[in-house]
């Protein structure tokens, strides 16, 4: 029978209690626990940065961090971590906030056993995987694997404040893919769905991996992140016409899996609103697609026809 072992981040600033819930949990269990003991706030972040762990087990009050306050900055280090807050005194209030702020149980020291403990890791840490997989499916696009609408008006706002508080500028590209009506008209909706999936894939390929890739809709689809290096987003548009012109080349589905896009780019000294980055990317998108159809030398509602 092979038993697994859950990585356990044990917080604590004194040095006995630490000892003493150490040994509760690995004195009997036959390497079912490997516990790491840090003393302090730095040290923790720094080993959740750097390790991977099942659990933390937090005392709130440490040299470095108070209160609450040490909750929150270790569940914004490591969200896909179950946290159990270990406190010395009762408090109903207290253990109410810190399971809204993110953590999974809150005990009291002195107050548990050897089964106790074990049983609140357990439970915690099923409870936190069930909780993440719950919002993860609110957030994901069922067809593609992409963030959807309600993904992207989430994570967002991280992307900005990664701009606002660097050097790089961050962008937002808008795609939706031509002549998609067509392939549902005269090849099904299951090739549709097909193409969807397909260039969902294609942008996952070119696209760096910290980059928020959205399917907001349809055949729309939206890239939002920060440059890496300047000119990242150019190179990367091109790699992904590349990777199309290479797919439809060797293609034997029925159709060709082609893409209109807009970009738009914005830096820490943007007043811009979200939205008014979004309608710049959107006006960027259309006037992309304005062009092409001139280029086709296609009446307008020939023109419509073969871009929807």
């Amino acid at each position: 029978m092979i038993i697994q072992t859950f990585r356990v981040l044990l917080v604590e600033d004194e040095l006995v209690t630490a000892k003493i819930t150490e040994r509760i949990l690995t004195r009997r269990s036959s390497g079912r626990y490997a516990v790491t003991h840090r003393a302090n706030l730095e040290a923790s972040i720094f080993a959740l940065r750097n390790d991977d762990y099942d659990i933390v087990l937090l005392d709130l009050n440490l040299p470095d961090s108070q209160g609450l306050d040490t909750l929150m900055r270790v569940v914004e280090t490591a969200p896909e971590v179950a946290v159990i807050v270990l406190t010395a005194t009762e408090n109903d209030e207290l253990g109410i906030r810190a399971v809204q702020l993110g953590a999974q149980d809150f005990l009291v020291k002195g107050g548990f056993n050897e089964s106790s403990l074990q049983r609140s890791i357990l439970y915690s840490i099923e409870r936190h995987r069930m909780q993440r997989t719950i919002r993860q499916l609110a957030v994901i696009d069922e067809l593609t694997g992409l963030y959807n609408r309600r993904g992207f008006n989430s994570l967002s706002p991280d992307v900005v404040a990664r701009v606002q508080k660097g050097d790089s500028r961050g962008y937002i590209c808008y795609f939706d893919l031509d002549r998609f009506k067509q392939i549902n008209d005269e090849l099904g909706h299951a090739k549709g769905d097909e193409a969807l999936t397909e260039f969902a894939v294609n942008l996952r390929e070119v696209f760096r991996k910290d980059a928020l890739l959205v399917r907001l809709g349809g055949d729309e689809f939206l890239a939002m992140g920060v440059e890496a290096r300047a000119g990242q987003v150019d190179d990367t548009l091109q790699a992904l016409e590349v990777v199309l012109s290479v797919r439809n080349a060797r293609d034997t589905s029925g159709y060709s899996l082609e893409t209109s896009y807009g970009v738009t780019y914005f830096d820490a000294a943007s007043r811009k609103s979200l939205d008014e980055l979004l309608a710049e990317a959107d006006a960027a998108l259309y006037e992309t697609k304005q062009r092409r159809r001139r280029e086709r030398g296609l009446a307008p509602r020939d023109a419509a026809r073969a871009t929807a």
